[in-house]
């Protein structure tokens, strides 16, 4: 988990707008322009300007940076306090974190009653994939078609303590609970510097998305789609700094993880030019590398994609009528192609921040099961809309998600609700938030320069 967070870190760690890329080149003749007209009166602007622009950009840098030259003071001048600025730049990019950290602490002790639920799946998996014989190894999903997780899932497990149960969970349950918070700075560094002004957006979003998180991460302990999830934002950040390499590699990782993130790589195609192709060739070599040597050595693993779950009577599938006591066979293949059609045309559209929420909500759409950590996954793909497509101050689409998925559970007698009104409520807010981001008004969007691409 660490080296996982370490390579977020190091995507997110270069500056928003490198030079080079469209915006970079925009910027620089910008720049140029402005030079031959600012040079008329620069004398008498340019100490304020550098001062001002210092302040700009270390007020949304995780490094503070030292304030910029003080120019000489003449007589009657007021004295300026660069460690008064500093304090307060330091304050505003601290204490949406002083916030949402004990936030994450306390939801995570509020499952802590109940870790850990899925992880003998992870510990079985981890023993099975590193033992020798005839059921272990290669043979891993031939003898155990039920371990629906991919193989990194397996080695990070592994990792972590994954071999035995108890207390070997113990290590992984505290890793995989503390990434709530990075997760989220690594989706607000989406967003260029200038623009993450307004930091109760940030707060907004926490405060909804970290109890939902909490579910998958401590409650369930499912290492598979939290890998899944956060190399996919991983993935955004190397797309918009068009490293088409570094993209597909970490959505070749989500892949590796959980197979259903294969539809994200659709959000390659938003790289421009030739990189594009170059993204999906090593996309398509680093998942084949991952999967193969397991059909190779036994053809029986092939029974792992066949797998069925029960079609719960709350969920959306049997909402939409699909009544089948088991997984549709042709159910899976459509999660995969509905995904990737809904990604295409958001990326068709520009809105490619758009492909993570997209391709969980047809997953949630069209899937037997309802386990709560499904709105997990659902709930970053509302916050990375809300906070990095959209002009909204509160988190709408996010509040909408737990409110509709994840609170409508524990309403009780408040306003119960029974198995068909539960699964009516996931088919409906999945068709709405897939058709409203295909559909919704330039004007309600932010709109950036070289951002926002057509295939």
């Amino acid at each position: 988990m660490p080296v996982l967070i370490s390579k977020i870190r190091f995507l997110t760690d270069t500056d928003p707008v490198e030079r080079g890329s469209p915006v970079g080149r925009s910027l620089d003749r910008g720049s140029l322009d402005r030079g031959s007209a600012d040079s008329r009166s620069a004398d008498s602007r340019s100490a304020d300007t550098g001062r001002a622009t210092a302040v700009a950009v270390a007020e949304d840098s995780p490094v503070i940076l030292a304030p910029a030259a003080r120019p000489q003071r003449t007589a009657g001048s007021k004295p300026s306090s660069p460690p008064a600025r500093s304090s307060r730049i330091r304050w505003q990019t601290i204490w949406p974190w002083l916030v949402l950290w004990p936030w994450s602490v306390a939801w995570t002790l509020w499952d802590a009653r109940r870790a850990g639920q899925s992880w003998h799946f992870f510990a079985t998996g981890a023993n099975v994939l590193f033992s020798a014989g005839h059921s272990g190894g290669l043979h891993l999903y031939a003898t155990h078609p039920q371990l629906q997780i991919g193989p990194l899932a397996f080695v990070v497990a592994a990792l972590l303590g994954g071999f035995g149960h108890w207390p070997s969970e113990i290590p992984a349950l505290v890793a995989m609970s503390a990434t709530g918070p990075p997760l989220l700075a690594a989706v607000w560094r989406l967003l260029p510097a200038p623009e993450r002004g307004h930091r109760v957006r940030l707060v907004l979003a926490g405060l909804v998305f970290l109890p939902v998180w909490a579910e998958v991460t401590t409650g369930f302990a499912h290492l598979d789609d939290l890998l899944a999830l956060c190399l996919s934002v991983a993935a955004l950040h190397a797309v918009r700094r068009e490293r088409p390499v570094l993209a597909a590699l970490a959505l070749a990782g989500a892949t590796d993880a959980k197979p259903w993130a294969a539809a994200m790589a659709v959000v390659l195609l938003a790289l421009p030019g030739s990189r594009r192709w170059l993204g999906l060739g090593v996309f398509a070599v680093a998942v084949a590398a991952a999967w193969l040597p397991f059909l190779i050595a036994d053809p029986h693993s092939i029974a792992a994609a066949r797998f069925t779950i029960p079609n719960d009577p709350s969920s959306a599938l049997r909402a939409l009528g699909v009544s089948a006591a088991r997984t549709p066979a042709w159910d899976r293949p459509a999660q995969l192609a509905l995904g990737a059609a809904a990604g295409w045309l958001a990326v068709r559209r520009g809105r490619w921040q758009a492909v993570v929420l997209l391709v969980i909500a047809t997953r949630m759409l069209l899937d037997p099961g309802v386990y709560p950590y499904y709105t997990s996954g659902l709930l970053l793909g509302t916050v990375v809309v809300d906070l990095v497509l959209t002009r909204w101050r509160v988190p709408w689409f996010s509040v909408a998600a737990a409110a509709l998925l994840y609170a409508a559970r524990f309403t009780g007698e408040l306003a119960p609700l029974t198995m068909a009104d539960l699964g009516a409520l996931r088919a409906s807010f999945t068709v709405a938030v897939t058709a409203l981001l295909l559909t919704m008004p330039g004007w309600w969007l932010i709109h950036r320069a070289g951002r926002h691409r057509h295939a």
